[in-house]
This record gives C-alpha cells, sequence and structure tokens, in this order.
C-alpha cells in the first residue's frame, strides 16, 4: 500500500513539473485576451531575434522592411478590425487583424490590404503569437522555420499610446 502511495504522490510531482515547465517556455499559455485590450495605438519599443543561430540574417518582415525598422512604428489597430502599421521612415499599411486561440495560445493576426482591396479577397496574413497582452503593453512573437527544422521568434514590444 505504501508503494502505491509513493508511486501516485510522484507521478502527481512529475504531472506539475511538466505542467508548470510547459508555460515558461512559451508552449502554452492561458493568456486571456480581448478585443478591447489589443484595440488602439501602439508604438513598438524593442524589437529582439529569438532562438536563431550566430550570424543568421533576417532580411524581412511582414514583407515591409528589415525588422528593425519596425523600432518606433505605430500600429492603429481599429475596435472593427481594420487600422494600419506605420514604420518611422513614413510608409503606411493598411491591415486587417483578428485575435484568434491556437490551442491555449492566443494569436494575432494580420493581413495586408491595399487601396481599392477588400479585406475578404486578401488570402495571405501574418500570425504572431501573444506572449503578453495589459492596456499599456504587449508582445508579440513572429515565428520564423529555418531550415534544420527548428523554430525561431522574432519578438515585438509594443507600448500603448
Amino acid at each position: 500500500m505504501k508503494k502505491l502511495i509513493l508511486s501516485i504522490l510522484s507521478f502527481c510531482l512529475v504531472a506539475l513539473l511538466v505542467t508548470s515547465c510547459a508555460s515558461k517556455n512559451g508552449a502554452s499559455t492561458n493568456l486571456k485576451v480581448s478585443k478591447s485590450t489589443v484595440t488602439g495605438t501602439w508604438t513598438v519599443s524593442d524589437v529582439r531575434l529569438e532562438g536563431f543561430p550566430n550570424g543568421y540574417r533576417v532580411e524581412n518582415a511582414f514583407g515591409m522592411a528589415p525588422y528593425k525598422d519596425f523600432i518606433g512604428s505605430t500600429w492603429k489597430l481599429y475596435g472593427g478590425y481594420s487600422g494600419y502599421i506605420t514604420l518611422p521612415n513614413g510608409t503606411t499599411q493598411n491591415i486587417y487583424w483578428d485575435l484568434l486561440k491556437d490551442g491555449l495560445t492566443p494569436v494575432f493576426q494580420f493581413k495586408k490590404v491595399d487601396a481599392g482591396e477588400k479585406a475578404r479577397e486578401v488570402t495571405e496574413g501574418y500570425r504572431m503569437r501573444i506572449d503578453a497582452a495589459s492596456k499599456s503593453s504587449l508582445v508579440l512573437s513572429s515565428p520564423f522555420d529555418l531550415a534544420n527544422g527548428t523554430t525561431a521568434n522574432i519578438v515585438y514590444t509594443l507600448t500603448a499610446q
């Protein structure tokens, strides 16, 4: 009987450790994000690379500009899911955005909508995992599949205006 109880306790301890480690490494979170949390005007205050090999070059983000050019960009996200991204050099891109759930992980997705296009006609877009979200800050991770089969991320930190 003692061995059975010890086995059950050991199993519970291992299960607790596995589930607590999974949320720390970003594998899955139970972060609650609503449209009202994301709606507003945001400025990208920081962009960093995670998981890229030394010397790896990321040339372009979102088909718009090098990832570093997004520092200081303004993201205006309206409650009706439209919005725009303006880079510090003045380049502006209209977008249509939405929130999704990928398992337990919230996802911010957007597609670029050019003049004369309707959002429903655009079939390609971008998805970013929401790592943190509050009324004052937003952290988004954009995944990149590397040739060696691993995934790296460009992490954008946005601050509310």
